[in-house]
């Protein structure tokens, strides 16, 4: 999102729990809540360069309700924003840029959240209010909060645009600009379908490893520590935990699962590896794509390179966990790393996230025309370096968790109007049934947000 106009720019963590009375430890969550969001609105930073740090700060019982805060906050930002317009009178740049963060987030609970009774919400942001702003400010948040407390529900607060595509995309909390793009592309069933999708919580998935045990291994010890576990409809070493967290029992702390959303495991798998394929991960950090790869042939010949270092440590460390060891090379995507040729060259092309906007619901708010444009100038820079390393007969994949054409077919249709020797290779007869049904046309392969997973595309280029 950009920056508004009169924007405040936040204060450190450490300073904006000083500022507020310590009566319990929510009310911190929610002052911490309103901070993250301001934060990450007011920085081109994930959610995640805010979040992690302050869940370090909490108990584990308040952690839960942080992440639900901040992410449902953000998801919901636009709706919230128009519920907060209509019951205060005000455009949004009339508000005071120091309260936003505390309004935003004590409308998030009144209108989503029910165990918290709503003068209970209301009071707690009065006191954060004091502590940001003047006896004014509090008195207006006093006053907002207690308006929307009457009829805490989403239908009471209906949004009068004649616009049908504003009004759509204010009331599912998405810029004008994905709506316009996805309404002539996808219809409006699947539009809204998928709209919806990106608004609802993201649950947490696992990718277990063949070589260890397998899915049935992992998941009894992890049914034996509690937690309520199921098998993966799409991914075939994959869990999903519907209760509890994984990160303090036997098969995680002993490196035998990995977190990873299942439709990102799947895209892997496009096609499905064999035993002694050479494979070179560009841009492979954190390590996904290649523990995909491994957890279904543990015979795959795997060298990751990927061009910083930072994302590279974050890579070791993660091969450290897992008891996994394969080359890591630091090397821009753009220029062969080696002179070795691969059987399978993967790409993860930059793009602008729109297939992971329900666990990544802050790139909702700084998407553009121009900033796509950019990332499928750099995509078409890192597909053109990748392809020298594909060694005859072997397969260029490029990967993103974007669903725009201008990240996807069109970098890829850019590549191949040059470079003859590359043609799309046909997916469906490669895939099994419940994976072939994603393929959208020659080489390429489209799973949409849905369900509990995120989107990915993937495009598969065979050199003759």
């Amino acid at each position: 999102m950009s920056r508004r106009r009169g924007w405040a720019a936040p204060r450190p963590l450490g300073e904006v729990k000083r500022l507020l009375p310590r009566r319990s430890p929510q009310n911190d969550v929610r002052a911490v809540a309103a901070w993250v969001v301001e934060r990450t609105l007011a920085s081109l930073a994930p959610v995640d360069a805010f979040l992690d740090g302050a869940l370090a700060r909490l108990d584990e019982r308040d952690k839960g309700l942080l992440r639900e805060l901040v992410l449902g906050t953000l998801r919901w930002l636009r709706r919230l924003d128009h519920v907060l317009e209509t019951a205060s009178e005000r455009k949004l740049g009339a508000i005071d840029p120091e309260l936003l963060g505390i309004l935003r987030v004590a409308v998030y609970q009144l209108l989503f959240l029910t165990r918290v009774p709503a003068h209970a919400v209301v009071s707690e942001a009065v006191e954060q209010a004091h502590g940001r702003s003047h006896r004014g400010g509090a008195s207006f948040v006093n006053a907002v909060l207690r308006r929307i407390a009457r009829s805490p529900a989403l239908d009471a607060w209906p949004v009068a645009e004649s616009d049908p595509i504003v009004r759509l995309a204010v009331e599912t909390s998405h810029p004008d600009l994905l709506v316009r793009r996805w309404l002539p592309r996808f219809g409006e069933r699947a539009t809204r379908a998928l709209l919806a999708a990106n608004n609802r919580p993201k649950p947490l998935h696992l990718l277990a490893f063949r070589d260890r045990g397998g899915r049935e291994l992992a998941a009894e010890a992890l049914i034996e520590a509690g937690l309520e576990i199921e098998p993966s409809a799409l991914a075939p070493l994959g869990l999903t935990v519907r209760e509890g967290l994984p990160w303090a029992t036997a098969p995680f702390l002993a490196g035998d699962l990995y977190a990873q959303d299942e439709a990102s495991q799947v895209a892997a798998l496009v096609p499905p590896p064999v035993a002694g394929e050479r494979v070179l991960d560009v841009a492979a950090a954190p390590g996904g794509k290649s523990f995909s790869l491994l957890a279904c042939e543990p015979a795959v010949r795997v060298v990751a390179a990927d061009r910083a270092l930072g994302r590279l440590a974050v890579l070791e460390e993660n091969l450290r966990r897992l008891r996994r060891r394969f080359p890591l090379l630091c090397a821009d995507a753009r220029r062969p790393p080696c002179g070795e040729r691969f059987d399978r060259v993967v790409v993860d092309l930059p793009c602008s996230g729109t297939g992971t906007l329900r666990k990544s619901p802050e790139l909702k708010w700084r998407l553009s025309e121009a900033e796509i444009g950019r990332l499928a100038a750099l995509g078409r820079e890192l597909l053109a370096g990748a392809a020298a390393a594909v060694a005859p007969g072997g397969r260029l994949v490029a990967m993103t968790c974007s669903i725009e054409p201008e990240e996807n077919e069109q970098v890829v249709a850019a590549f191949l109007a040059g470079r003859p020797e590359f043609a799309r290779e046909p997916l469906a007869p490669l895939l099994p049934p419940a994976l072939a049904k994603f393929v959208s046309g020659e080489g390429l392969w489209r799973m949409l947000p849905g369900g509990g997973h995120d989107g990915f595309t993937v495009q598969v280029l065979r050199r003759t």
